[in-house]
């Protein structure tokens, strides 16, 4: 037994219809109260009768009740509006500090035992989900009323980074969009290198060549590094002259880098492609992205930026070294990722700064218009019988993935509850 499980008791009314407390008064839940995730009582603005009395206020949860003392409760503000101690096992007085005694709520033998016993079961399972062998076996229901909810919190999530990048860019919408969408165009393996390229050149430098592909280049592989030493082709050299006149002109210095990622990477996801293709996302956008969140539809973002490489990528995926003609241009599932994890969480984290329901709104509205994600994750919720309808029902179960069933919180999520119970 755990305060998990007890408060999962309280808060889904897990308990028998007949309760009444250690003084032998009758117990009513008209409302359990809202659970706090927080320092304090463990539920705020619950309503109960008690006797003949209508109460309202917090309710704590514990194993024991001598746990109220363990804890130093007594002597906190925060547990004095207290109207309840709910317990396992009530094994200690517990007293407000004018000596009345709180009244308590004993559950043991107050609830169905084939619920502990279920929930046990899925905390032993070692499988990829805990309920890996029973979902196929129900009719889930929840899912789909759940996954809104899902989705936003992953945006919440999201929201986290983006509010220290743009804090960190002084509160400049622009700039902060700017290196977060650099930070999503490193598509996961070169993440961090893409956003320090995104710094080193700041974007008020940048949109006043962004019109120029060729200049575009020249600072963007220059400030990567790429462009150290002699070179065969004639293209990087005349690279290399553009950049160190620009480095010169605008007192630019390269970030210190991680390096570069190519292991096991298809030669067409190689940074000198993406940094290309970057260089071309510039170009179109003019370095001016909030036009990208003016959109309703997600298929006009993906129709106006056909993004591909300079001439000399057609030939190469290094410098100097030739290849077959292959024309590289950023896919549209690419794009589509693009909206997924760049310009959706900004919309919402824009609309949760600016107080703008209608851009969080936008942000999801973006997701439900794209297509279910495709990889290891969704492909192993479709062998469990989860099905995937768009990407805001992919980013739900990438939710629910790591932070429900890898940390075993059953408890807390619809599915394990409908389990728990069915």
């Amino acid at each position: 037994m755990n305060e998990t499980f007890i408060s999962y008791l309280w808060k889904y009314r897990r308990l028998n219809v007949d309760l009444v407390t250690e003084s032998g008064e009758p117990l009513v839940v008209l409302h359990p109260g809202e659970q706090n995730s927080d320092g304090g009582p463990d539920f705020f603005n619950a309503r109960l009768k008690i006797g003949n009395t209508t109460w309202a206020g917090n309710v704590e949860i514990h194993l024991r009740s001598s746990d109220w003392y363990k804890h130093g409760h007594q002597g906190d503000l925060a547990y004095r509006n207290a109207i309840l101690h709910v317990v396992f096992e009530d094994d200690y007085p517990v007293r407000y500090p004018d000596g009345v005694f709180l009244q308590t709520l004993t559950v043991k033998d107050r609830f169905p035992e084939y619920i502990f016993d279920r929930y046990l079961i899925l905390l032993k399972n070692e499988q990829w989900i805990p309920c890996y062998n029973q979902l196929k076996t129900i009719t889930v229901n929840g899912f789909n009323l759940w996954a809104p909810g899902l989705a936003i919190e992953r945006l919440v999530n999201k929201s986290d980074y983006i509010r220290q990048l743009w804090e960190s860019c002084l509160y400049n919408w622009d700039e902060a969009f700017y290196r977060h969408l650099a930070w999503c165009f490193g598509f996961r393996v070169n993440n961090v290198p893409f956003e320090l390229l995104a710094r080193s050149l700041p974007l008020k430098v940048g949109r006043q060549h962004f019109d120029n592909i060729f200049q575009t280049e020249a600072l963007l592989f220059g400030l990567a590094g790429m462009l150290e030493g002699r070179f065969s082709d004639e293209y990087p050299n005349r690279l290399c002259v553009e950049y160190q006149f620009l480095k010169s002109k605008y007192k630019l210095e390269p970030v210190a880098f991680p390096s570069w990622k190519y292991l096991r990477m298809r030669p067409s996801n190689f940074p000198t492609i993406r940094i290309s293709q970057w260089a071309k996302f510039l170009n179109l956008t003019g370095g001016r992205f909030f036009h990208l969140l003016e959109h309703g539809d997600v298929h006009q973002i993906v129709e106006q930026t056909e993004i591909f490489t300079s001439e000399y990528w057609d030939t190469h995926y290094m410098f100097d070294k030739p290849s077959v003609f292959s024309r590289k241009t950023l896919g549209k599932d690419s794009i589509k990722l693009l909206i997924i994890n760049g310009i959706a969480p900004f919309l919402f984290f824009y609309g949760y700064e600016k107080d703008q329901p209608s851009c969080r709104e936008k942000a999801l509205g973006f997701l439900e218009q794209i297509g279910c994600e495709t990889n290891a994750v969704t492909n192993r919720w479709k062998d469990a019988g989860l099905k995937c309808e768009n990407a805001m029902h992919s980013q739900a179960l990438l939710q629910l993935k790591r932070f429900y069933c890898d940390r075993k919180r059953c408890l807390e999520c619809r599915i394990g509850s409908e389990l728990l119970t069915s």
